[in-house]
């Protein structure tokens, strides 16, 4: 798969984002901020075998890795852009990608996340069955071979990407994990975390919870209290907002049918989260990080927006 047939993909790229689960289609600076993300993704940071460096200053800087390129093909998917070429470079890179799916069920979620994303067969890819990888990683204490939140609640996304059922050991696992305020951590120590606690509200909500139900509705209220002045959200308390976290939780706020791009709405502040998100955006299209150097284009800040800007929760509409 060449760059340029995922380019022309590009230029038919309809303005109206599909409605998903609370998707904001229709919202012209939302759905014009999708394409040139995409196109910089594709054009600055695709190496030549077709796969993604998760830390690259650019294309062909450095070799494609696993991590990378599943990043690279969820955003990719949920932009409706063709994912062949990170899917291609996945097939020739099976045993890496499966060793990387063994070590932990986060893993495996992720993989399968990505797989179903790109409409692979995840029981039959590259000679592996990724499917079994991740189950076969189910612990008697209801963890998928996991000690966090974070990878538990991406154990259970992949769960349901690939349409398996998600035991409700599982699912107290993750609830057990949550903190009074309503928040779970990121695993690195950071509490109070956005981040995790978006994942969590995802998990939860593909697992068959209810919006109204308590684990959720406590996250729910742990997100509206974390939510900065400026309509964003940070990592952690006393943090500026910032693009993965914003994403993440509008991700979240996408599951739950919420409205978070509306002016006047529930989650708009001095402005709405996803006009937050979008002044992130630099005028390359890519999405930007500031490490204390100031705004600078980042990789994982455009591939974390993209599915945000779709209006897609994860697992991604197939």
């Amino acid at each position: 798969m060449t760059k340029t047939r995922i380019l022309l993909g590009l230029m038919v790229l309809v303005l109206l984002a599909v409605d998903c689960g609370g998707g904001a289609a229709g919202f012209p600076d939302q759905n014009e901020a999708i394409r040139p993300a995409a196109a910089w993704l594709v054009e600055t940071r695709q190496n030549d075998d077709g796969g993604y460096t998760s830390f690259s200053a650019g294309a062909n800087q450095a070799p494609s890795d696993i991590v990378g390129t599943l990043d690279a093909l969820l955003a990719l998917a949920a932009a409706g852009e063709d994912t062949g070429a990170p899917r291609d470079y996945l097939m020739a890179n099976g045993e890496a990608l499966a060793n990387f799916a063994a070590e932990n069920g986060g893993q495996a979620g992720k993989a399968l996340l990505a797989l179903s994303a790109a409409g692979a067969d995840a029981r039959d890819f590259a000679e592996q069955d990724f499917v079994a990888l991740l189950t076969d990683q189910f612990g008697s204490a209801g963890d998928y071979n996991v000690a966090d939140p974070y990878k538990q609640s991406l154990a259970l996304l992949g769960l349901a990407a690939a349409d398996e059922e998600i035991p409700p050991e599982a699912v107290a696992w993750l609830k057990a994990k949550q903190a009074a305020n309503g928040s779970w951590d990121d695993g690195f120590g950071t509490l109070d975390n956005a981040d995790a606690t978006a994942m969590a509200i995802m998990a939860l909500v593909a697992a068959g919870e209810n919006a109204d139900s308590e684990a959720v509705s406590r996250a729910v209220d742990f997100l509206a209290g974390a939510q900065a002045a400026d309509g964003g959200w940070p990592y952690a308390p006393g943090l500026p907002s910032s693009a993965n976290s914003t994403a993440l939780a509008g991700q979240a706020l996408s599951a739950l049918n919420e409205d978070w791009y509306t002016a006047g709405g529930r989650w708009a502040k001095e402005r709405t989260p996803l006009a937050a998100l979008l002044s992130f955006q630099g005028e390359s299209g890519a999405f930007q990080a500031d490490f204390g150097q100031g705004p600078a284009d980042d990789f994982y800040a455009t591939v974390q927006a993209l599915p945000a800007l779709s209006g897609q929760p994860f697992p991604l509409a197939r």
